[in-house]
């Protein structure tokens, strides 16, 4: 590979960049910039521009001047910067509803000591005892899926069902009303995602406000009650209220729902894409389908599920991955700069936004024909995933996902046994394109019947 000069790739303040061009690419309308654009297909936007200007262009979008990188070298060099070169930023109104004292949202050595502190609790060991739960769970909405008597839409009956879940791995087994909260949850997260932060009634955003606010109004009096415990419960909730500073200080109440919230998300609608994915390119694809239940015939016979089982389903684990690579969960991610930097020959002023490429990364070169969903690029013979920064659907460097080891066992869990023991047909005719923006969700909800095999 070429090596690039100083002031084609710099991080160092030392080294005058001011020389050289921004790159390519056009700022839009004013204030609007391009989030139009973008808001209405960002895949379409992205890969537009691409061809245009190359795997390095500027834009501006949701209130923000940007430049968009794409590809495994760019992605090594976003991850080498956190904290460095830069920090984690997310657009205006995620900034306003997501917690300020949240694991999201902060940054430097207070993002890694609440990291350190949530950690434990996401640990590909720490899922020994969850995966019973999770079995439960499954079981029961599926027993309910069966007693609907006309197709229904998978993806939210998948959402009700991971919902529940990511409240059993940080509550415990709190008294929370799942459905309530899961609407609540579904109006404050399309607000997350709203062009133009506007707190007004009726908009998306305002609608989202709202819901943030009746959210934390119902989870306080839960809090509440748990603090007044003597020994905390082992999960998520229980680390927080039981986390002290160097002064022996507990987390201010306001912090902990914060982070609950925060986790509820992140815990939530990857997972919800992802399954709702996993269904229904497994239905349109019965070779793979039939190879995931020959496999699971053979680990059934084992017994009810366990980590050691999950790690008995090689096959199964390719399927999950490839779906994450053929329709990453997230398309990106958002960093902003803390000085002005090189890269690529190009300059990036300090204060501008950075976008991280899942979708193009992954979509792209050197994936051996990346159109196809191929789910044997992700076994030990092509291993086409290894390359650092070729494969990032949970993200990298210091920021990875602290939860995608629990995320990829509930979608084993999940999936192995829908395999085994339910079959689901498409409703023909529908629309399954997915919504470009935020999440990639079959556009008619993924209408299926479903039945006992």
């Amino acid at each position: 590979m070429e090596t690039q000069s100083p002031a084609e790739s710099s991080p160092d303040p030392s080294v005058d960049v001011s020389h050289l061009p921004l790159p390519p690419g056009s700022s839009g309308l004013p204030l609007l910039g391009e989030t139009l654009a973008f808001v209405r297909d960002s895949g379409k936007f992205i890969e537009e521009r691409r061809r245009l200007h190359g795997d390095v262009f500027r834009s501006h979008v949701l209130g923000d001047p940007i430049v968009f990188m794409i590809g495994p070298e760019a992605n090594r060099w976003i991850f080498a910067g956190e904290n460095k070169y830069l920090r984690n930023r997310w657009h205006r109104s995620a900034r306003k509803l997501l917690g300020q004292q949240s694991v999201a949202m902060i940054n430097g050595s207070a993002h890694l000591e609440r990291r350190r502190l949530l950690a434990p609790h996401f640990t590909y060991a720490a899922m020994r005892h969850f995966v019973p739960r999770i079995e439960a769970l499954v079981h029961r909405h599926c027993e309910q899926w069966l007693s609907a008597a006309q197709p229904f839409k998978a993806v939210d009956a998948v959402r009700a069902l991971v919902f529940e879940v990511a409240i059993v791995l940080l509550m415990g087994e709190s008294r929370v009303d799942a459905a309530y909260m899961s609407r609540l949850f579904k109006q404050w997260a399309a607000g997350l995602f709203a062009a133009v932060p506007l707190d007004i009634p009726f908009t998306t955003f305002g609608r989202g406000a709202a819901a943030e606010k009746e959210m934390r109004e119902y989870l306080t009096p839960l809090v509440a009650e748990r603090e007044k415990l003597a020994e905390q419960p082992p999960d998520t909730l229980g680390s927080l209220l039981s986390a002290r500073d160097e002064h022996g200080r507990p987390l201010p109440r306001e912090t902990v729902l914060d982070e609950l919230q925060l986790l509820l998300f992140a815990g939530h609608d990857t997972t919800v894409t992802a399954t709702s994915n996993l269904m229904m390119l497994l239905a349109r694809y019965p070779e793979v389908l039939e190879r995931c239940r020959q496999e699971q015939q053979q680990v059934a016979e084992k017994g009810p599920l366990t980590l050691e089982s999950l790690r008995a389903m090689p096959y199964l684990h390719q399927v999950i991955q490839e779906v994450m690579r053929f329709i990453p969960p997230v398309a990106g991610a958002f960093r902003v700069t803390t000085q002005d930097v090189a890269y690529g020959g190009y300059r990036i002023p300090k204060g501008w936004q950075v976008s991280l490429g899942i979708r193009g990364t992954h979509q792209r070169a050197p994936w051996t024909s990346p159109e196809r969903f191929d789910p044997d690029r992700m076994g030990p013979e092509r291993n086409e995933q290894k390359p650092q920064g070729v494969y990032i659907p949970f993200g990298g460097g210091p920021r990875v996902c602290v939860g995608q080891h629990f995320a990829m066992v509930e979608m084993a869990v999940v999936s192995s046994l829908l395999v085994r023991g339910y079959q689901w047909e498409l409703v023909p005719g529908q629309d399954l394109s997915p919504i470009p923006f935020p999440i990639p969700l079959p556009r008619d909800g993924l209408l299926v019947r479903f039945s006992r095999r």
